[in-house]
């Protein structure tokens, strides 16, 4: 059974890499124009580091100190300067490429431990396949880098829930910490995998594990943490940003302007420097004055929120929606042609009409079938950026971890249609012995 898992987890991987190498060689004259501004600033940051080296990140008087760069974390300015990557995009890309592929492998291995490995392979697929996660992987940018320890975290939580031991739940709190290292998101999803424990192992000490997990991604974030207060003099956990796309996010569902927000980096900069009368302030996001500027717009977005809760309910509700729908990205065209007869039609198939309908399948299927740790699994990551993410303005790089669980909930609705179609039913490892006698396609969800 081992060797057929690890067969499968090649395949994938192979498939997974071989579909973003193609949209590597697809895309690889225009994705540098993809977020140019973001792209130069985490290229000039890692040139910063490069010529101060490691000590130049804590002295309050090297350039590395402006506040400036505290938009985004360090992780992937970091890594551009140990890739040597800040004059040669393909050295990165690769990385990333790599790294998102194992992400395929990885919900595979999740959706495996909790139903069949037929369903975890289409779930895998899906992944691999996604021309979503293929185009985001070649861009300059550290979105999907991200999602990898995130997936990892989950896979370790369903391996813990069954032998449970103190350093998995720590590893998998610093995981999630070292996504925060790349983008700042992540941030508060250790109390949703904390709050989970509890639901999924009933034991007296399970608090234990979830204050480990909690620890775990401290350990990890605290470095950053105590960075910035050394050199900047102030608490900031981890980087500048909330406020600027809190208000973002508020402008973005009132296009009447009602609030006077402007929906813009530009226009946010503008605005102030003319009610600061501070002129220098229309040059930067958070230099000079960035972290009281950018604590002024947390207070006034909160202000707007107080005053109109069920409006910003409301905003919370549709932005999550939007979550689900998957981006409209360029597919593989430019390849050999039995690459093209095979791949192309495929990845025309990853639109919302198709994938959302299945993952809805899937979802009532595990709640039907009473499935309340495959639930629980399954919906820590989703539930996190529903709440959380959904406060501020978001795109649709930022919450790529949603849509490996709606595929993961699609492989279930596509399993059970495949299962009712042809009688096969897909049976999980576990459930095999105890239901054999009672069908497969029933056996395969109870």
């Amino acid at each position: 059974m081992r060797h057929k898992r690890l067969a499968i987890c090649i395949a994938i991987f192979l498939i997974a890499f071989g579909v973003r190498f193609l949209t590597w060689h697809d895309t690889r004259l225009e994705v540098g124009k993809v977020q140019y501004g973001v792209t130069a600033d985490y290229k000039r940051i890692a040139q910063m580091m490069r010529d101060g080296g490691v000590e130049a990140f804590f002295i309050s008087t090297s350039p590395i100190a402006n506040p400036n760069t505290l938009g985004h974390p360090p992780g992937y300015s970091i890594l551009l300067a140990i890739t040597d990557s800040i004059y040669s995009n393909p050295r990165i890309q690769f990385v990333q490429i790599t790294i998102d592929a194992l992400s395929a492998v990885v919900i595979f291995l999740i959706v495996a431990e909790l139903f069949s490995v037929g369903t975890a392979i289409v779930a895998g697929a899906f992944a691999a396949f996604a021309p979503q996660f293929a185009w985001n992987s070649v861009l300059l940018l550290p979105d999907t880098l991200a999602v990898f320890p995130i997936l990892l975290a989950v896979y370790l939580l369903v391996r813990a829930t069954k032998r449970s031991r103190l350093v998995s739940f720590i590893i998998i709190g610093a995981l999630i910490g070292i996504s925060c290292w790349l983008r700042a998101n992540a941030m508060l999803m250790t109390v949703f995998f904390a709050v989970a424990v509890p639901l999924l192992i009933k034991t007296a000490i399970a608090w234990r594990y979830s204050l480990a997990i909690v620890g775990g991604a401290i350990l990890l974030i605290a470095p950053l943490t105590i960075r910035n207060a050394i050199v900047f003099h102030r608490l900031i956990p981890i980087s500048l940003g909330a406020g600027q796309t809190l208000l973002e996010g508020i402008a973005d569902y009132d296009p009447h302007t009602s609030f006077g927000i402007p929906p813009t980096d530009v226009e946010i900069q503008r605005q102030e420097a003319e009610s600061y009368h501070r002129p220098e302030y229309a040059k930067a996001l958070f230099d000079p004055d960035g972290i009281d500027r950018e604590r002024a717009r947390l207070s006034r977005g909160f202000t707007v929120i107080r005053a109109h809760p069920f409006w910003f309910a409301g905003v919370m509700a549709r932005r999550a929606s939007t979550m689900m729908r998957l981006e409209r990205t360029p597919v593989t065209v430019n390849m050999p042609g039995s690459a093209r007869v095979l791949i192309y039609p495929v990845q025309k198939l990853f639109l919302t009409a198709v994938m959302l309908p299945l993952a809805i399948i899937g979802l009532l299927i595990v709640i039907f079938r009473k499935q309340s740790r495959a639930l629980v699994i399954l919906s820590i990551v989703p539930l996190y950026y529903f709440t959380v993410q959904s406060i501020v303005h978001t795109e649709y790089r930022y919450v790529l971890p949603v849509v490996y669980f709606l595929f993961a909930f699609a492989a279930v609705g596509i399993a059970w249609i495949a299962g009712n179609l042809v009688g096969a039913g897909l049976v999980p490892a576990r459930t095999r012995a105890a239901t054999r006698t009672r069908g497969a396609t029933r056996a395969a969800y109870r």
